[in-house]
């Protein structure tokens, strides 16, 4: 019986390396084209006519059917995820914690960095604001998986709600800075990753919460999470201020480690469905 777990809790593990192991290598080249059309396809800080402007896009929708297709692989093989919230973000172990203070202090340390350098910046209030929702997100993102640990979450439904909405509007908080900053930039490539980048994290984060909020949608919620960490990794290649760009990171970092947990937590129903006896009511149940 212990053996055929720790069989299956090892193939759980070696599902979610891989997937992981696709997101991280995909964003590796994925700041490398971006940084590359940076250097390339800017002339005085205008855009021109270039082979990495056709490589950029195309590398992310081609990044986003594989990873649909990942998700499409499991669904067919008869996968899922428990609905509660508990069973469904369960990481005990030294290793998950200390993975999960780790990537919570890395995002902590962003906000406190845009704080300390954001004093002459014009838009200082927003950098602000979206410091202070860092600093929560980060802490709060350990504490959230930390509850989920528990048979009975010493967190009440409401701060789980709360906890897990934070990332949502600290991405949605630079959203508004980012078109803010960007109303009269003609240079459209300038930005545009960083948009799409933005959107993408706030939807990442958003189907992340559906487990706290009790309305889970497991494939959607693992493909953002592994699309999220890709692009929040290839918009490193952008120049910014320092302590968004660790948030940046940080984001990644909590989607990859939801993405690993949920994949580690993954369930086979022909295994854990039971055999209904054939009483004529097997329609009705």
């Amino acid at each position: 019986m212990h053996e055929e777990k720790d069989k299956k809790n090892q193939i759980n593990h070696k599902r979610a390396l891989e997937l992981n192991a696709y997101a991280a290598g995909a964003g590796a080249f994925g700041v490398f084209f971006r940084w590359m059309q940076r250097q390339l396809a800017f002339e005085n800080g205008l855009a021109k006519s270039s082979f990495w402007n056709l490589i950029v896009p195309l590398s992310i929708l081609v990044v986003g059917y594989v990873f649909l297709r990942f998700a499409d692989r499991f669904k067919n093989q008869r996968c899922f995820l428990p609905d509660e919230f508990e069973e469904a973000l369960a990481s005990p172990g030294k290793l998950y914690s200390i993975a999960r203070w780790a990537v919570g202090i890395l995002m902590c340390a962003g906000g406190l960095a845009i704080l300390a350098t954001c004093e002459t910046d014009k838009n200082a209030v927003m950098l602000r604001v979206i410091a202070l929702l860092a600093v929560l997100t980060g802490l709060s993102f350990p504490v959230l998986l930390s509850a989920a640990n528990r048979e009975r979450p010493w967190l009440k439904p409401r701060l789980l709600c709360l906890f897990s909405f934070l990332p949502i509007l600290l991405f949605a908080v630079w959203l508004i800075l980012s078109y803010k900053e960007n109303a009269i930039n003609s240079v459209v490539w300038d930005f545009a990753i960083e948009i799409v980048t933005l959107c993408v994290v706030m939807v990442s984060f958003y189907h992340v919460a559906g487990f706290a909020y009790g309305q889970p949608n497991v494939w959607r919620a693992m493909f953002f999470a592994m699309f999220g960490a890709f692009l929040c990794i290839m918009s490193l290649a952008d120049a910014r201020n320092v302590g968004l760009q660790l948030v940046l990171l940080s984001a990644a970092l909590m989607l990859i480690n939801y993405n690993w947990i949920m994949a580690a937590n993954l369930r086979s129903k022909t295994a854990e469905e039971k055999e209904i006896p054939g009483d004529g009511f097997e329609r009705l149940r």
